[in-house]
């Protein structure tokens, strides 16, 4: 295929989820994890330093709380987060209400960029723009990449770098592997586990044949993204070694993590993205034309679930399926390109039971269903492993009792209670409105109805996008097909 059609699809792919993406953007970010990622953000606009809040960090240097989480996206977010100061005056909410709110756009822009991506890296295997569209779609929306773009945790960043590295690598030009060795210093930047990016391309583009001096830069780039990682932590903590979460890994902790993040009805990847159980038919077929580029993705997919099986924590805390693997996923899905006849079709069986399973995230934070279980005294073991008490089975439910509890709540009282400690989930804010953008307008004195009109234009203009690429596909393939009938020696037959 043409160069300009790919990037006529991808454009469009990136544009038509985008669009969902944001019509069902939240109002805010309830992880710590993210409010900490965001609050070094608004430090460096509104102070000009990298201190946050008490309970969003930990001591560092000079007794100052610094976030303990990653440096990349809190950068990324400085200009949404200055654009939310000239709003936040305008509109008399405070700062970090509208930040949280504007800042929130970044991870759907992300993730809708990903399955662009995702689209591509197919194309790259050698599947049809057909099925590279099915795949990149089916990654969109039947799997937790539709959840996690709602959340501001780093994961759907480094999706987006895994995705970009794997494609430039397949590239293979001068000028791409170039910038693949910028993608995996951002990696490292990004979260600390994308230090396994930069050896995986180099390690792809040595087996490649490409010259050592060439092939070794993503490596360089990965190892002067890790320096600098560990002087941001110097210059905060003093030790270069305080990343995020605390290095808790064991190797008793394998077994359990390994099938936790694969099988367990609260985390396993198969209930939360079904799609995923196509993949090794998918890598057989990979493997017969192009074994070294399938070799990448499953070597990445490989280091992802081995080093968080060895993670005491490899449930993530209150995530919603395996959050750890998330980067890992574009690369399998673009191996789904490939499937064919009675596969493709399963393909996309297993892609609309997925969405399914996530869609409810899509209207209420997920969050809700894990307070409802800390409230009733569920165990986290029972969580994980307990079919009856799995997340996936109450999502639904979970999603209707906020509703319900929104539709009796003034958005407007609830905003003047921010200074409350919230504890129950009769005393939280957000657990008790509808999880999307235009709920909350009343509080800047703007009707629900303006919003959800937006939402809804949004909505229908995605969509015609991405039809838009289906018939653009199909007359694509039969352009194509006439071209090479003309080229032939042998006269077209009719149908």
């Amino acid at each position: 295929m043409e160069n300009s059609d790919a990037r006529k699809l991808a454009w469009a792919l990136a544009l038509g989820t985008g669009l969902i993406y944001l019509a069902f953007l939240p109002p805010g970010i309830y992880s710590i994890d993210g409010n900490s990622i965001l609050a070094v953000a608004e430090s460096i606009v509104t102070r000009h330093n990298l201190t946050v809040p008490v309970g969003l960090g930990i001591p560092g240097r000079s007794g100052q709380i610094y976030s303990s989480w990653y440096p990349l996206q809190s950068l990324l977010a400085v200009p949404f987060v200055m654009t939310a100061s000239f709003a936040s005056r305008l509109l008399h909410i405070p700062l970090h209400f509208v930040a949280a709110a504007f800042a929130g756009v970044l991870p759907a822009i992300f993730t809708a960029a990903t399955v662009a991506l995702v689209a591509l890296i197919s194309l790259q295997l050698g599947s049809t723009i057909q099925a590279a569209r099915r795949a990149s779609l089916c990654f969109a929306a039947g799997t937790i990449a539709m959840v996690y773009a709602r959340t501001f945790y780093a994961d759907p960043l480094l999706s987006l770098l895994f995705a970009v590295g794997i494609y430039l690598a397949f590239v293979g030009s001068n000028r791409a592997i170039l910038l693949a060795s910028l993608v995996g210093l951002l990696a490292v930047l990004a979260k600390p586990p994308g230090i396994f990016l930069a050896p995986a391309l180099s390690t792809y583009l040595l087996l490649k044949k490409t010259p050592a001096r060439l092939a070794l830069t993503p490596a360089i780039g990965g190892g002067l993204g890790l320096l600098l990682y560990l002087l941001y932590n110097y210059l905060r903590f003093v030790n270069p070694l305080t990343f995020g979460q605390p290095w808790i890994f064991s190797l008793s902790s394998l077994p359990e993590g390994v099938a936790g993040l694969l099988f367990s009805p609260g985390r396993g990847l198969i209930w939360y993205s079904p799609a995923v159980l196509l993949a090794i038919p998918a890598f057989r077929k990979a493997w017969k034309t192009k074994p070294i580029e399938s070799l990448l993705i499953a070597g990445l997919f490989l280091s992802f679930l081995g080093l968080h099986s060895l993670y005491e924590n490899w449930n993530g805390g209150w995530s919603w399926g395996p959050r750890y693997l998330l980067p890992a996923l574009p690369g399998l899905m673009a191996l789904m390109g490939l499937l064919e006849g009675k596969a493709a079709k399963a393909l996309l069986y297993l892609s609309f039971l997925g969405f399914l399973v996530n869609a409810p995230t899509l209207i209420s934070f997920y969050e809700r269903y894990y307070a409802e279980a800390n409230e009733q005294g569920v165990s986290e073991s029972q969580l994980n492993w307990s079919p009856l008490r799995a997340p996936l089975l109450h999502g639904w439910g979970a999603a209707s009792r906020e509703i319900t509890d929104a539709r009796d709540q003034d958005v407007r009282e609830l905003f003047r209670q921010r200074g409350t400690p919230s504890e129950t989930i009769a005393s939280s804010r957000a657990l008790r409105v509808i999880a999307v953008w235009w709920w909350v307008l009343p509080i800047a004195h703007i009707p629900r109805s303006v919003g959800f009109a937006c939402s809804l234009v949004m909505v229908v203009c995605g969509c015609w996008l991405l039809l838009r690429v289906r018939f653009r596909s199909s007359a694509m393939v039969e352009e194509d097909l006439g071209n090479r009938l003309r080229s032939s020696s042998l006269p077209p037959t009719s149908s």
